[in-house]
């Protein structure tokens, strides 16, 4: 098999473009024909990137943010790139990839936050130290940046450049990546991501949907309070559901939250991921009775193409934990399966997503509410 590699990259002040030129002496020198490209040398002279057998794509993480040239790469290119055998991301940042797992994938959380954004699951995910140009920061991104640098424990002497990339770690991450190292701390697979399981399942949709929540909570609890939510717990929900199944009778009354969504025809799908619930279901939603054709298992559920039918995929996420408290991401993807049902369904949702959105927030609010009263439940019992 051919092994060529596309490096792309945006770099704000050259030290990302510098790992990425590093990275292309690595893999040339390991068998690879590489190909560098910067992303703002214009998409004109950009390779597709169905040209290579693997694709890396790098990017300084600047401000908070990621620069849109790399954004737009990816979500231009999203289908093309979970393609491939093999593709990796990487961000360069002040202080990053610490000495321990933990302090790793702390320094990952603006990474992964930018892979959920752009709906990308690479198999290869690092974030390396880069530099402090002093000298070319204008007074103002000078003074900003000896700050953050300080509170970093980094270098503050402006009147130097500061290179703090550490280069043995990039030529490790090319190894791995090379070799395919299951074991490595840079493959993918060891790091949780919000939408790992929904890219798997349905990585083509036309509509999503995403809210989050932020709990008083450990996950462990979170999970609990998802089994254990009744619909009591989230009363607008119920309401905005009992609206729309007007005129609908001869139907058991659900309980709770679990419940209800296998009364209506959900499927609950196992996710490799420990932090996360997922459910699936296909219907014709526009339908007065919904259309609701009923799955036995996800390889089912993946396999269906019926071009009259409409896939909804949803799932709750809440690996994110940080001083006791959890972040609850929930994402809905729709995905409809012909032309005609595309359509009917646009017209639907035009209508009906508003109400979704209220019915899914008031669902997050529920899962709060849950976690409270488990809690509160646990302390009576215990006093």
């Amino acid at each position: 098999m051919e092994k060529n590699i596309g490096i792309y990259f945006s770099s704000k002040h050259g030290q990302t473009g510098k790992i990425a030129h590093f990275l292309g002496e690595c893999f040339t020198g390991r068998g690879w024909d590489a190909y560098v490209t910067d992303l703002h040398d214009g998409a004109a002279g950009t390779p597709e990137v169905s040209n290579f057998s693997a694709v890396l794509i790098g990017a300084p993480m600047y401000m908070h943010h990621y620069p849109e040239a790399v954004r737009e790469f990816i979500v231009r290119n999203r289908m093309e790139l979970m393609a491939l055998p093999s593709t990796g991301f990487f961000s360069t940042c002040l202080a990053a990839t610490p000495g321990t797992r933990e302090a790793q994938l702390e320094s990952l959380a603006p990474v992964r936050q930018f892979l959920d954004e752009v709906s990308w699951t690479p198999d290869w995910i690092a974030s390396f130290s880069g530099a402090l140009n002093y000298r070319e920061y204008n007074p103002i991104v000078r003074s900003i940046m000896k700050r953050i640098s300080r509170q970093e424990g980094g270098p503050t002497d402006t009147s130097k450049d500061c290179e703090l990339t550490r280069w043995e770690e990039v030529s490790r991450f090319a190894q791995d990546f090379d070799e395919g190292a299951e074991g490595s701390p840079y493959h993918a697979a060891a790091i949780s991501l919000a939408t790992r399981t929904l890219n798997g399942l349905m990585p083509e949709f036309e509509q999503r949907m995403v809210q989050e929540i932020t709990i008083q909570a450990s996950p462990e609890e979170v999970r609990s309070a998802i089994e254990a939510m009744e619909l009591s717990d989230m009363p607008l929900a119920e309401v905005l559901a009992w609206i729309r199944n007007l005129g609908r009778t001869g139907e058991a009354h659900p309980v709770n939250f679990e419940q209800a969504a296998a009364a209506f025809g959900a499927l609950a799908i196992a996710t490799k991921q420990t932090h996360e619930v997922v459910g699936g279901l296909i219907g014709r939603f526009w339908k007065r009775d919904y259309g609701i054709r009923l799955m036995r298992n996800v390889e089912e559920f993946k396999a269906f193409q019926d071009p009259a039918y409409t896939k909804a995929l949803t799932n709750f996420w809440f690996d994110d934990y940080r001083e006791g408290k959890t972040t609850v991401r929930t994402e809905t993807r729709i995905h409809s399966l012909g032309v005609k049902s595309r359509r009917r369904f646009h017209g639907y949702w035009s209508v009906v997503s508003l109400g979704v959105r209220i019915y899914m927030g008031s669902v997050l609010r529920g899962i709060a509410r849950s976690a409270f009263r488990r809690r509160r439940e646990h302390h009576v019992l215990a006093a």
